[in-house]
């Protein structure tokens, strides 16, 4: 009895242990409630819809217009956009802009009447290669759905059997094109999103070090006797970390010629980004570790909270394919717009101008957590010297 006594004495205590740790309680309770809306935010949908093409209609006719109609009736695809002259596929398939592009080539009705086989062909953005597998199968089965019923139809009204005319040659060819990435090589797909997780992981926990360690070690005043400045704190803080990340870089640049991975084209522009990239994170982690006081609760939090910007980033699945708590989560984190706006420069040889949204946020991110850090770290001297 006493031993079932001293069980239930002991186990009460870790309970009250457990309730008066908020770190414990955050990462037990509070990581699985954040990963579980987040990750049903991400894939509640469960399947791609509406995803947007665009079609090219040099025919302009009644046939023609019967297969766009087609296309807007998979639940998969969505027409966004139809035009009647050449466009210059580079340009249509950049940025997500459209996942593929549909060419119907002019006479294509006349040469369908005439038993001519035109052929209709298809683009699709292979960089995604989730979504590219969707949108080919919704081609395919839309251009073999148009095709059957011309032929079938056409065998009909000349006295052949349905089950005779099913059998027969098609009426039109239908080609697909895939763009960047052709050969589905998954090493190419996945290694902007890995590179992006690991090198904002290993910034972000770093920089939430820097003030934490001096806040435990007890030399945070030191530093504010040294420099009352708080700029001249924070570029103390930021430099040797970014001159580190420049030695960073060409480490993981031989990592590409070790795996034999292509390189971006245009070098110079995915210098920016990258830059871009670092200063957002590392100012991130300074408003982490300003906050927290100890180098323990700086990083678990950190680490609860970027283990699910993976799924969010919108590298595989696409933004607006997620729900408004998923894409607000992601828009948190430098991760998102770099893995995104890398992907364009690395598998589409896209440039600067290609990605200026990407960029545009990255700036608003590195501005807002540098002036976030700034009034933290002001507030925080003060505090020191009125000590």
């Amino acid at each position: 009895m006493s031993r079932l006594k001293t069980f239930l004495s002991l186990t009460g205590r870790e309970f009250r242990l457990f309730k008066n740790n908020p770190v414990m309680v955050m990462l037990f309770i509070g990581g699985p409630i954040l990963y579980g809306i987040i990750f049903g935010a991400m894939y509640q949908k469960g399947k791609f819809t509406d995803l947007p093409v665009k079609v090219v209609d040099k025919d302009n006719s009644a046939l023609s217009t019967r297969f766009i109609d087609m296309l807007n009736d998979m639940d998969v695809l969505k027409v966004v956009a139809v035009k009647h002259e050449n466009v210059e596929m580079r340009t249509v398939l950049m940025n997500d802009k459209a996942m593929g592009a549909v060419i119907i080539p002019d006479g294509f009705e006349a040469d369908i009447l005439q038993n001519r086989h035109p052929e209709i062909n298809a683009y699709v953005n292979n960089a995604n290669l989730m979504t590219s597998s969707y949108v080919s199968r919704a081609l395919l089965t839309a251009a073999g759905t148009l095709n059957a019923g011309i032929k079938i139809g056409a065998m009909q009204k000349q006295g052949l059997p349905g089950t005779v005319a099913a059998d027969q040659y098609e009426a039109f060819h239908s080609n697909i094109f895939r763009l960047y990435n052709p050969a589905s090589n998954y090493m190419i797909y996945s290694w902007p999103s890995y590179l992006a997780i690991i090198l904002q992981t290993v910034t972000i926990v770093v920089m939430a070090l820097s003030f934490t360690s001096e806040f435990e070690a007890g030399t945070f005043g030191q530093l504010c006797n040294q420099s009352k400045s708080v700029a001249m704190m924070m570029a103390i803080k930021v430099v040797p970390y970014w001159m580190i990340s420049l030695v960073l870089a060409g480490i993981l640049a031989c990592f590409y010629v070790i795996f034999k991975e292509p390189f971006p084209q245009h070098i110079g522009d995915a210098a920016v980004i990258f830059c871009l990239f670092i200063a957002a994170a590392t100012f991130m982690g300074m408003v982490a570790s300003i906050i927290f006081k100890t180098q323990l609760r700086a990083v678990q939090f950190l680490m609860v909270l970027s283990m699910t910007v993976y799924i969010v980033s919108g590298y595989s699945w696409p933004f607006d394919q997620t729900g408004w708590a998923a894409r607000l989560f992601a828009y948190v984190f430098p991760m998102m717009p770099f893995v995104n706006g890398y992907r364009i420069l690395l598998l589409q040889n896209g440039t600067l101008g290609d990605i200026g949204d990407y960029t545009t946020i990255l700036c608003i991110q590195l501005c807002f957590y540098a002036l976030l850090s700034y009034v933290l770290l002001k507030i925080k001297v003060r505090g020191e010297i009125k000590k």
